[in-house]
């Protein structure tokens, strides 16, 4: 047979009671109850659980075990029940989220550290291999929020704005694209492209600013790392276009610049997903975000690449 939770919570109590008669009273049940569960319990095991010496109660080999073993399961279930409460009232303890955008590592646990100072309690995890497939990561449970530039068409999940971003152009100062103040995609003519390794159909660059302009550019070549993109830009092996937030950790370098896009062309929207109602806790962590996105869009177009924190 086994042990149900309920027995190991009759020993439990008996044990830190002291008494059968003290046990009973804190589990609701009458004496003669309390004793008759413990003894059906000795006698589906075939083992005894206490010693009677004096009308006192002394825990066996058997009622060892079993006492150190209920210790740690109610404990656990004393956590879950807590836990279950705080996602209750909207108040969580944990966050997993992830990202679709492939560059925003750097930046998104600059996020975490400023939302931990008035939030240690809350523990918010990055899982950084479900950016492969944030939205699926998010059906299987694996994850709880998900930042994404579009939506889907899934009942199960729901989408709340969370911010416009806003793509330009970085160059190498000696492009002849350098002395431009803005740029339209007639300008990228001829142009080098050096874009992220990611599939196309997750490029936003090739899906929604280039969409069918693709053959403007006279080539394009992908590569893996931010770092790498940005030492052939300043080498002047062609030019990239990315988000002006993503840029900035990179912008003390003399020889780059950043230029715009003409009118709305590189405005970029990005929203939560998460499958159920966002709870207090992840709202706070939400306003972290604008937050600091409110920050680096401030920064101005120009030689001045300081990133200024509050």
């Amino acid at each position: 047979m086994s042990i149900s939770l309920r027995n190991l919570k009759l020993v439990n109590v008996i044990v830190k009671e002291g008494s059968v008669t003290k046990a009973s009273e804190k589990l609701f049940l009458s004496q003669p109850a309390l004793s008759h569960q413990l003894k059906k319990l000795e006698e589906e095991i075939g083992l005894k659980v206490f010693n009677r010496l004096n009308k006192k109660l002394i825990l066996t080999e058997t009622g060892q075990v079993i006492f150190k073993t209920s210790e740690k399961l109610l404990a656990s279930i004393d956590l879950l029940n807590s836990e279950l409460d705080e996602i209750k009232k909207g108040k969580k303890k944990k966050i997993r989220l992830t990202t679709e955008c492939y560059t925003c590592y750097h930046w998104l646990p600059k996020v975490v550290q400023e939302f931990r100072k008035d939030n240690p309690e809350i523990n918010v995890q990055i899982n950084i291999e479900a950016t492969k497939e944030p939205l699926q990561y998010l059906i299987k449970g694996k994850i709880d929020m998900a930042i994404v530039s579009n939506t889907a068409n899934n009942p199960s999940i729901h989408f709340e704005p969370l911010i416009t971003d806003e793509m330009v152009v970085i160059l190498s100062k000696e492009n002849d694209l350098g002395d431009s103040e803005h740029l339209e995609l007639s300008d990228l003519k001829n142009q080098n492209l050096i874009l992220y390794d990611i599939p196309e159909e997750k490029n936003y660059v090739l899906t929604n600013i280039l969409q069918n302009n693709i053959s403007l550019v006279n080539s394009i070549q992908k590569v893996q790392l931010t770092e790498a993109i940005i030492e052939l830009v300043s080498a002047n092996l062609g030019i990239s276009v990315m988000a002006k937030w993503a840029v900035t950790p990179f912008l003390q370098n003399k020889q780059l610049k950043i230029i715009p896009f003409e009118a709305n062309q590189g405005q970029r929207d990005w929203f939560i997903a998460s499958l159920n109602k966002i709870s207090e806790t992840e709202s706070l962590f939400i306003e972290q975000i604008k937050r600091d996105f409110k920050q680096l869009k401030n920064i101005k177009h120009g030689n001045d690449w300081k990133y200024r924190k509050s």
